[in-house]
């Protein structure tokens, strides 16, 4: 990230006044009440202590590195640079050895949700990569320590002859006990609220976790001895796999609709009002045609087949009627985008939601956070949040309970077949679901170079 020093003449007394003024505004500082109602929905109370009567379970899904316009393509309303699309719906896919591929849907599940229930074209990140990216992820501002260990370096050099400790944070995106913030993470305010909650995939990518292949079921093995906080130990899944390129999304789908059958919808206990699920694939990495993923974009098709399958999957339970599902990134990624480079996902998925919509509304990671402990009708957790806009614009108070149904992937590029480890059984299974037919920037900068030269928008 680049920044820029300005030199400005100090202004004058009423000039100082004016601007003071525009930056609370700008910053959410200033009275608004007047515009409060206009701008709420009743869907989404404003109260604390008031939770939403129609909305009873929200569903975070986390992805991963991706602009606004390299994934949808031609939305309705929505602003858009096609020129920029690399995983839209009509792609030109080209590989090494591989044959070069023309007019390919990638990620036509993103696509069409977006064309079904809301899409923001306003939306953006507050991180620059992954290692702050999953502190915001989890309501959490990056601290000094944090961001400073990311920016100088992402690994540390034994020979160094600087002074001091020697601390790698590389893109690890769990909380240490040096940066959590004194009033904790999404976590402990939930748990201080008493809403139950259910997390697959965050909260234990500690610093120098190995993420090689053979590191099943939870994807990672743990170098060092970091607690997790107890009220998130006791309400993670610690089976799901975390970020680890060698397990397809496929697998973390069937391991949560797996998980949801067994535990939940059996009756056996009652289900989460949260619910927060990270699916990585769409980092992208070197293309593996023996494990079925011939092309960069390959790994998109597969995060993509991941999220319709959960999403149709969630749609189909007898919870759907009182959900709302956010789907978002960590961080663009360094993409391309039009308006700005922080420019991101941010889907909503509910019965609630208005249905072919584009919210304009700025908003942000935060934003999310917002929504959510409005929707309980918690107080916010931090400055953050408490400023920040939320999503009440993508509600209506007309509900459509009609459930979503799955797009498949073009096998040309993804073929969730020969992505099943033949050791792993558990990769079989997961085809017989409803409507399945290292982290650096040097490998980041490798991916997105290569997204410029293998996928073209036709």
């Amino acid at each position: 990230m680049r920044g820029v020093v300005s030199i400005l003449d100090f202004p004058s007394d009423a000039e100082l006044k004016t601007m003071t003024a525009d930056m609370l505004a700008y910053n959410g500082m200033a009275d608004r009440r007047a515009d409060l109602e206009k701008m709420s929905s009743p869907v989404i109370p404003t109260v604390p202590g008031k939770a939403s009567k129609e909305i009873k379970y929200v569903v975070f899904i986390t992805k991963e590195n991706h602009t606004y316009d390299t994934i949808f393509d031609r939305v309705p309303g929505a602003k858009h640079d096609p020129s920029l699309l690399r995983w839209g719906l009509h792609q030109k896919i080209q590989g090494k050895d591989q044959p070069t591929l023309e007019d390919v849907g990638v990620m036509v599940n993103h696509n069409a949700l977006a064309r079904q229930f809301t899409v923001s074209d306003n939306f953006y990140m507050e991180p620059e990569a992954s290692g702050v990216g999953h502190r915001w992820l989890v309501g959490v501002q990056p601290n000094n320590l944090m961001q400073m260990t990311y920016s100088v370096g992402w690994s540390f050099k034994k020979n160094s002859t600087a002074p001091g400790r020697r601390y790698a944070m590389g893109s690890n995106g769990s909380l240490i006990p040096e940066d959590y913030p004194e009033a904790g993470s999404m976590w402990e305010h939930l748990a201080r609220n008493g809403i139950r909650f259910r997390n697959y995939g965050e909260g234990f990518e500690f610093p120098g976790v190995v993420e090689d292949e053979g590191e099943h079921p939870t994807g990672a093995r743990e170098v060092v001895n970091i607690p997790m906080p107890k009220v998130l130990y006791d309400n993670t899944s610690r089976e799901f796999p975390i970020f680890n390129m060698n397990i397809p999304d496929q697998y973390r789908a069937h391991w949560f609709m797996q998980e949801v059958e067994r535990l939940y919808l059996g009756g056996k206990q009652p289900f989460p009002q949260f619910i927060n699920i990270a699916i990585c694939n769409d980092h992208g990495s070197d293309p593996k045609p023996e494990k079925g993923y011939p092309y960069l974009a390959s790994w998109m098709a597969d995060n993509d087949l991941a999220l319709g399958r959960i999403v149709e999957f969630l749609t189909h339970t007898p919870f759907w009627k009182n959900m709302a599902i956010f789907v978002t990134q960590d961080d663009a990624g360094g993409e391309p985008d039009h308006v700005d480079g922080q420019r991101s996902v941010l889907l909503v998925i509910s019965p609630w939601a208005k249905r072919g919509n584009v919210s304009h509304r700025h908003t942000t990671i935060v934003s999310m956070h917002r929504t959510l402990y409005q929707i309980f009708g918690l107080p916010p957790l931090n400055m953050f949040d408490a400023l920040a806009n939320d999503f009440s614009d993508c509600f209506t108070k007309k509900p459509d309970f009609r459930p979503y149904q799955c797009v498949p992937v073009d096998q040309r590029i993804f073929d969730p077949e020969k992505a099943k480890d033949p050791n792993d059984p558990d990769y079989g299974k997961a085809r017989k679901l409803p409507s399945f037919p290292l982290d650096d920037p040097d490998e980041m900068d490798k991916v997105l170079q290569r997204g410029d030269k293998e996928t073209k928008p036709l």
